[in-house]
């Protein structure tokens, strides 16, 4: 219970410390740009979203594409030659094939031949033959074949395409938290820079006027006006960091005509008081539904191992021979009526047989699959342990910040208050302007630490989510 309530303490102390902060880095109002809206606008318009969308379009191409090998064809071929004003051969025919799942081919259609160097196996009724048929594979391509296995892989790659939209999503978003917390952190500093700048202008100012007066050592001038020069300085490299920053995050925001917007010098990220009460609000949702395991890019890896599965049943298909049935009843038309003469002695029927003799070439493909199949498996575990590692490594990290901004919230408090009593043993002779800035400097530093450290606690909560492949749902 005592602990609980020195935790409670230590916090209230932060926020007491980072309330006070407020006025000085100002009220939160339109001009406040927050990451769940920037994340709205990457969503709708950011390039890679885009293309992650694409994906799934690509997908269902690739399915239409593949159902089109088991689409009815219609065909007509005609030969004719004439010679010497001799009708040599005139050949003339029409067919329907209708192709099924299973592997049978159906097919009907009419031949009329005739000519006087006919070949007797050419040879039609003067009203044409009409035909039906059927045409069975019983050894390759019995239980799969190139249409089947291009069909079922496009299907696994729906679900394919879906989750490598999500890994892009997921991406960008990771992208862009990073650029926002940095973007955060290098505002942030600017202000607590801006604002020592001004208290250090003013003592300087006050030392100088003291000087003149003979109150006050020549010397204090040169040691406010070195201090001045010191924060100056430091103030130079943190607008330069903000400048970097602000592009880098304007480079993740496009407008909806897929043009990148600049980031306007008025906006400004959310209140460091905002982000620090959100901080213990972020608790609870670490939990046991993040798991590293789900991540998209892990899923994607699955289906192509599914796909590959399919690729090697295919091939080890092809060690069997191929044998192929076609039975075709004929029927001449008299009258416009097909079945007539129809019997079932009236057929044409063939068979093909075809089987390398060493399979050389199928042998060789199976193992081409085996190969693809183990060095995508080992792909899948070696990333599935990356992703665990990381994943653990942001929790320790997200852990370790949120003690550390405890514990250092009551420490830039203390900071303050030293710096406030030297101030005034300073005001009255019982110190040096060297202890005063001194004190300022570890103040400043104290105040940019913390900063530091609620921008990488941040992004150690967004990493988490990133590497449970989560941040597409906030």
């Amino acid at each position: 219970m005592i602990k609980n309530r020195s935790i409670a303490k230590d916090f209230a102390l932060t926020l007491a410390y980072i309330f006070a902060l407020q006025n000085a880095y100002g009220q939160i109002d339109s001009s406040t740009l927050t990451l769940e809206s920037v994340f709205d606008q990457v969503k709708k318009y950011h390039l890679m979203a885009g293309r992650a969308l694409l994906q799934r379009d690509f997908a269902a191409a690739e399915l239409l594409k593949a159902k089109g090998s088991f689409d009815p064809t219609a065909q007509s071929t005609i030969s004719q030659k004439y010679f010497a004003n001799k009708d040599y051969y005139s050949l003339i025919n029409g067919e329907v094939k209708i192709p099924t799942w299973y592997g049978i081919d159906f097919k009907g259609g009419y031949d009329i031949n005739r000519g006087i160097f006919l070949g007797n196996e050419n040879k039609t009724p003067d009203n044409g033959l009409w035909y039906a048929g059927v045409s069975v594979p019983l050894g390759q391509g019995l239980w799969i074949d190139e249409r089947r296995a291009q069909v079922k892989s496009a299907r696994i790659g729906q679900n394919l395409a879906i989750n490598q939209q999500q890994d892009m999503t997921n991406e960008v978003l990771f992208q862009t938290a990073n650029v926002y917390w940095d973007w955060f952190r290098a505002y942030h500093v600017r202000q607590v820079l801006n604002e020592a700048v001004k208290n250090a202008k003013l003592r300087f100012e006050a030392v100088r006027t003291y000087a003149i007066k003979g109150d006050r050592p020549g010397i204090d001038t040169i040691e406010a006006s070195i201090q001045v020069q010191n924060i100056n300085l430091s103030l130079s490299q943190a607008e330069m960091e903000l400048v970097k920053a602000t592009n880098a995050l304007s480079g993740q925001l496009w407008d909806e005509n897929m043009q990148n917007e600049n980031l306007s010098i008025k906006k400004q990220p959310i209140d460091l008081t905002i982000v620090t009460k959100s901080i213990q609000d972020d608790v609870p949702k670490i939990n046991n539904n993040l798991i590293p395991e789900s991540h998209p890019y892990l899923e994607v890896l699955r289906q192509k191992l599914r796909q590959l599965d399919v690729e090697k049943r295919l091939k080890q298909d092809k060690l069997k021979p191929k044998l192929n049935v076609q039975y075709n009843p004929h029927s001449e038309a008299f009258g416009g009526n097909q079945t007539t003469h129809f019997s079932i002695n009236n057929y044409k029927w063939g068979m093909e047989f075809k089987m390398p003799l060493f399979l050389r070439k199928e042998r060789g493909d199976i193992k081409l699959a085996d190969l693809k199949i183990q060095e995508t498996d080992l792909m899948l575990r070696q990333k599935t342990n990356d992703i665990r590692i990381k994943f653990e490594n942001y929790i320790t990290e997200w852990r370790a910040t949120l003690d550390q901004i405890e514990i250092f919230g009551k420490t830039v408090e203390l900071y303050k208050q030293m710096l406030e009593a030297e101030r005034r043993l300073f005001n009255i002779g019982e110190s040096s302007l060297f202890v005063v800035n001194s004190r300022e400097q570890a103040y400043i530093n104290a105040q940019i630490k913390l900063t530091e450290i609620v921008a990488k606690n941040k992004v150690s909560y967004y990493a988490i989510w990133y590497f449970a492949g989560r941040l597409p749902e906030m």
